[in-house]
């Protein structure tokens, strides 16, 4: 009888105990979560598809990112409410983050200046790597980076990089374009021998001008461009971001959410633009000349480094 009473009693206290532990866990989540629902403001890329774009002129919820999916999802979990800002030229944006006016930055390059004083998000959210571009009969020209050197390239200033790979690319004779149809009449026409881009910009810019099956894409990046999400130091919202936007990264299946949403984007462009006429690049039409169509004076570009590894 003693026996039982002992073994009883060590049972209510266990189940005292599990439920002082469970009721614990429980206000600790809730203390994770907003109890009314908060404005998160959010900051993208603005001309950079399918990291971030919007129309021109932009409109309500014309703005599109592979990113948004998955903050669609985060933003659910933690009683967000979702304002993406687009009302101002990229590098403003970047500076209302640093500041605290907005919350988050989907896309940022690891030790790259324009993007000093905010928190990276680990691990990067999807690789964006710079590939070459060229005719198709030339394309086994370039074995390596260090062929390149000796040819004529091209590249739009529509690119973001970053600061390492804007660096390296001081090595090569490389000319800057505003127009995409510029750069490649030019490559049509034997004046420039390739373009430089990341893969998906440069895809869906090939895409939409009908050249993609009349050019090759080198299947090895030249270098490797991871893209981060970043949180503002001064967010109102940075601690509870910190902790919980970070293990929601940190979930593989975020990840390959974001790399199917990047697929689902591609595939998408490519049926869209399926009877897209590319343009004609006769020899008989007069070419503008490659100093007269290349912009000299560049706003601010950048490229990366792979970033080191994150601390335990």
């Amino acid at each position: 009888m003693i026996k039982f009473l002992k073994t009883l009693l060590f049972a209510i206290i266990g189940s005292i105990f599990l439920f002082e532990t469970v009721s614990a866990q429980m206000v600790e989540l809730k203390k994770e979560k907003n109890r009314i629902k908060q404005e998160l403001k959010i900051a993208a890329f603005l001309d950079y598809p399918p990291f971030g774009h919007y129309a021109d002129p932009p409109y309500k919820d014309s703005f599109t990112s592979i990113f948004q999916p998955v903050i669609a999802q985060y933003a659910e979990r933690q009683n967000f409410e979702t304002n993406y800002i687009i009302s101002k030229n990229y590098s403003t944006l970047v500076r209302d983050v640093r500041r605290g006016e907005i919350d988050m930055l989907l896309g940022l390059y690891h030790e790259t200046d324009m993007y000093m004083g905010l928190e990276y998000v680990f691990p990067a959210a999807v690789n964006n790597p710079i590939v070459v571009i060229m005719l198709p009969s030339r394309i086994k020209e370039v074995k390596s980076r260090s062929d390149l050197k000796k040819l004529q390239g091209a590249m739009s200033s529509h690119e973001h990089i970053s600061d390492f790979v804007a660096q390296e690319l001081k090595q090569y004779n490389i000319k800057k374009f505003d127009k995409p149809l510029d750069m490649y009449e030019l490559l049509f026409a034997g004046q420039v021998d390739y373009i430089l881009g990341s893969r998906y910009f440069s895809m869906i810019e090939a895409l939409r001008l009908g050249v993609y099956n009349k050019v090759s894409f080198s299947k090895q990046s030249l270098w490797d461009m991871p893209l981060f999400i970043g949180i503002s130091k001064l967010s109102p919202h940075k601690k509870l971001l910190s902790k919980t936007f970070t293990a929601f990264m940190e979930r593989p299946e975020t990840v390959k959410s974001i790399e199917k949403t990047l697929k689902d984007t591609i595939v998408k462009i490519q049926n869209e633009t399926k009877g897209v006429v590319p343009p004609s690049f006769s020899s008989d039409k007069k070419l503008p000349d490659i100093e007269e169509t290349a912009v000299h004076e560049q706003p601010n570009t950048m490229i990366m480094i792979l970033p080191p590894k994150r601390r335990q």
